[in-house]
């Protein structure tokens, strides 16, 4: 035997919503949130330093890992070198971390962290 399934009539009025939770934060002033800068006030100092090599270039290199992974290691940063890891995953939109005073991004970003760093990173 068929089971009777009810029918809705869509012809007419829907009820309006018996309960808003947010009805009470309507009249509410809330603050909105302050987006966090990621760019270093006029007086202040950065927090990292990359050394350049002796040809006065900086110390990138691509590294082929098992599996045929591809690796960016920049070299010789000093400081604080998870400030300038999280601006280098954000800017090449790549994974990446800090190994032994070196940052690893992942993938072949060398014209685009060269072209970063020279900038003066902003």
């Amino acid at each position: 035997m068929a089971k009777k399934s009810k029918r809705i009539d869509v012809n007419t009025e829907p009820e309006p919503l018996s309960h808003n939770p947010f009805a009470e934060l309507s009249g509410a002033d809330v603050p909105a949130p302050e987006p966090e800068s990621t760019q270093e006030e006029p007086g202040q100092e950065s927090a990292f330093r990359i050394g350049r090599t002796r040809k006065g270039g900086f110390a990138l290199s691509v590294e082929r890992r098992p599996g045929g992974k591809v690796v960016t290691v920049l070299d010789n940063v000093e400081g604080d070198a998870e400030a300038l890891l999280r601006l280098l995953r954000k800017r090449c939109g790549a994974g990446g971390a800090v190994r032994e005073g070196a940052i690893e991004i992942q993938g072949d970003h060398r014209e685009r962290i060269e072209a970063l760093l020279n900038s003066g990173i902003e």
